[in-house]
């Protein structure tokens, strides 16, 4: 592999923050490209990161997650659907400095593998933590309907132009039709009387 450094186009020993910025500014080119090129391109940019990242020693990593305060590598991970590289991330950072923001990440990576018990927990646990934060409740709130199967339907018109949820539905048209097959073999699906 070339130097990480060369690849992102940064000096030997760049600060972490020009690594940061250098990445994305290059991700953010090559992201939309679905060319075979682009994609090696993006490969190489992301093990070149993770190069940078991995071997900047611990006191990186302690002193940048402990604040709680910066989590952009890892919502860049999370954007660009490198999620086992996002979690790994997330399960590094010491459960004491873990804040509502770490939850709230963790349930969106949860969220987009498909896991929605686990997500919804992460993302009541963010709301708990931080009850101001409206983010958290939305994805908590959009995660309980998606799990439960609530969504929410057009509502039919009559044809005097106001909503009437009995009128038209289809739920009502299939069983009067289901009826009047039931009718026609000589029984009876919904009796009057």
């Amino acid at each position: 592999m070339r130097n990480p450094y060369e690849v992102l186009g940064v000096p030997d020993g760049a600060p972490i923050d020009q690594v940061k910025a250098a990445y994305k500014i290059l991700a953010r080119k090559y992201q939309n490209d679905n060319s075979f090129e682009a994609q090696q391109k993006m490969e190489e940019l992301n093990a070149a990161y993770d190069s940078i990242i991995m071997n900047s020693g611990s006191s990186y990593r302690n002193t940048d997650y402990s604040t709680g305060q910066d989590y952009s590598d890892i919502t860049a991970k999370i954007r660009f659907g490198r999620l086992d590289d996002a979690q790994i991330l997330l399960d590094g950072i010491p459960e004491q400095s873990r804040d509502a923001q770490w939850y709230y990440l963790k349930g969106t990576v949860m969220q987009k593998r498909g896991w929605l018990e686990e997500a919804a927990n992460h993302f009541a646990t963010a709301s708990r933590m931080d009850p101001s934060n409206n983010t958290y409740k939305m994805a908590y709130n959009r995660v309980i309907n998606a799990s439960s199967g609530g969504y929410r339907t057009e509502r039919r018109r009559t044809r005097s132009g106001r909503d009437n949820d009995c009128c038209y539905c289809d739920c009502c048209c299939d069983l009067l039709c289901a009826d009047a097959c039931c009718e026609c073999m000589g029984g009876d699906l919904i009796s009057c009387c």
